[in-house]
């Protein structure tokens, strides 16, 4: 993972500033567990992010409502493109929560989306990603 920090804006009196981040991952790489350690490392409260580049293994979810669990989508077991990938990183004590939607490109053209699980990066993922300006204390949830 290579990261670089893109920016950081002024922000009004009480909150710090907004950082801005280039993240890219390499061939091998798990998007949720890396993008989990960067914000323990840069300690990011809280952020939203995007993301474009391809997947060699990927396991997709559709939260149901009913039984309030995610159920396994069937994902292609070969190369797909991660045509679009939106998400937000959330912390509720120590560990961050990586939330990640992606709509996938087949081979063919046709398309599979969901819940991101797991994904693991072929040939590269490239992350632009956002710090919230205001980061809540633990006294906000």
């Amino acid at each position: 993972m290579l990261t670089r920090l893109l920016g950081e804006a002024p922000q009004p009196a009480g909150d710090t500033e907004q950082r801005s981040y280039s993240v890219v991952l390499d061939p091998g790489e798990e998007v949720v567990e890396q993008l989990a350690a960067f914000a323990r490392e840069e300690e990011i409260t809280q952020a939203s992010f995007q993301a474009i580049g391809g997947f060699q293994q990927t396991t997709l979810a559709y939260f149901n409502v009913e039984t309030k669990t995610f159920d396994e989508i069937p994902a292609p077991e070969h190369q797909v493109e991660v045509l679009s990938l939106t998400g937000e990183i959330t912390r509720d004590g120590e560990d961050p929560y990586v939330h990640i939607h992606t709509v996938l490109g087949r081979p063919d053209g046709s398309t599979l989306g969901g819940h991101l699980l797991r994904g693991v990066v072929r040939p590269v993922l490239i992350v632009t990603l956002t710090e919230s300006a205001h980061r809540p204390g633990p006294h906000h949830r």
